[in-house]
């Protein structure tokens, strides 16, 4: 048995419970619903209302879905994100600090790096702001993690037991299992400092070779992959990872925070909100990122409870309850963005339709409102139709743009 760290010795107690922690909360391990796509499939019908010249700026961004290789977005994958070019087309209209508040992988924040933007992100998730804290980092760093990632997968290839999580035992081949576990293990032996880059390209690879059908459906399609082969591909995506980053300027920063919009804002006003929140019961986060809360030893609870429009919780509420609750808390946490909103700025929403119990829900509305009682005016909007593959139906998603009067 191969040396193991403090987190190790822990990991296994910690992560014991993860499959009852899931089903506690209505998730099963082998859960095959599908979820949202990691971008969007393109738009039809692209509708303008309000100001013209942000109406037409705001339908040209809803209606992006070119893939996109610049920066470090092609780093990790990450469900539902805005698009970056919708970010891009944006930015140039807005002036002042940004902020996301529903972060994610940091889609906005790296496009506000790109055009010279002070820029602010929060996300409740762990997975998010390993993700965003990566793809963010000082370019300084690409050598060093480039570096100790060949010695980890070297290390990786020998054939040395550890423990592996009890919840990913049935999702992976038994090598494959214990490369991830050694790849894991290496890292706790790296600086502090590239450690977090590291865990994000073990993140990164932890689907991809499970036998998950995708990041976003959880469905089991069982493969072979050869012995080393994963070491391989964690110094393979290690090796992609520095190029990218070394590409990013370093200078404006970003700030990072880890927290709840609900509650959370950044430390100065900004002049620009810019987010995509989660759509009413159209998908849980949690099963998007089980394997990487396992393999990461992050205890997934807190967000469990704390997500807003959780598929899950219109399944134990119902459907008028659940929904009572999104409209309440997206009073809330667009009420205290708005706080943060330099006179004259501006908050722009993606949003679209809710899914519950197989019947669309308008989320247009009770947000439109929910910026109007925050004292916001609504300036411009644009609503795109999407077709929605997996439930062989039409969903409507809007992009809105308020200000909050000099």
């Amino acid at each position: 048995m191969g040396k193991r760290s403090k987190r190790q010795n822990k990991d296994p107690l910690e992560l014991k419970n993860m499959a009852k922690t899931l089903e506690s909360f209505g998730l099963k391990e082998h859960q095959s619903d599908e979820m949202k796509s990691s971008g969007p499939v393109e738009a039809s019908s692209v509708r303008q209302h309000g100001d013209p010249t942000m109406a037409a700026v705001l339908a040209e961004a809803l209606a992006a879905s070119q893939k996109v290789e610049r920066a470090t977005h092609p780093f990790h994958t990450y469900p539902a994100r805005m698009h970056p070019d919708s970010a891009r087309l944006i930015l140039p209209h807005t002036t002042g600090a940004v902020h996301d508040p529903f972060c994610g992988g940091g889609t906005v924040l790296i496009e506000a790096k790109l055009a010279g933007r002070k820029a602010f992100g929060s996300d409740i998730s762990p997975i998010a702001h390993l993700v965003a804290q990566a793809r963010l980092a000082d370019p300084k760093l690409a050598g060093p993690m480039r570096k100790a990632s060949r010695k980890i997968a070297d290390k990786a290839k020998l054939r040395i037991d550890v423990e592996v999580p009890d919840v990913c035992t049935s999702w992976y081949q038994h090598h494959v299992a214990q490369e991830l576990g050694r790849i894991r293990d290496g890292i706790l032996e790296q600086e502090p400092d590239i450690q977090p880059l590291l865990n994000a390209v073990l993140s990164s690879i932890v689907v991809k070779t499970s036998y998950r059908k995708s990041d976003t459906s959880n469905k089991m399609e069982k493969h072979q992959r050869r012995p080393q082969s994963t070491a391989i591909l964690f110094h393979k995506k290690a090796r992609e990872f520095a190029r990218m980053l070394e590409e990013m300027p370093a200078e404006p920063s970003s700030t990072l925070i880890h927290g709840d919009a609900r509650y959370v804002v950044p430390p100065q006003k900004v002049g620009l909100v810019l987010t995509s929140p989660p759509y009413p019961g159209v998908y849980d986060y949690l099963p998007m990122h089980q394997l990487r809360y396992a393999w990461l030893g992050i205890e997934p609870e807190d967000s469990l409870v704390r997500e807003i429009g959780a598929r899950r919780n219109f399944r134990s509420k119902g459907r008028t309850d659940a929904l009572k609750q999104w409209m309440e808390d997206t009073d809330q946490w667009i009420k205290m963005q708005a706080s943060i909103l330099e006179p004259g700025g501006a908050m722009i929403i993606v949003v679209g339709d809710g899914l519950v119990a197989g019947k669309l829900v308008d989320a247009l509305y009770p947000t439109t409102e929910a910026m109007k009682a925050a004292g916001l005016e609504i300036f411009a909007r644009a609503s795109a139709d999407r077709p929605d593959h997996a439930r062989n139906a039409i969903r409507i998603e809007h992009m809105v743009m308020a200000v909050k009067p000099a």
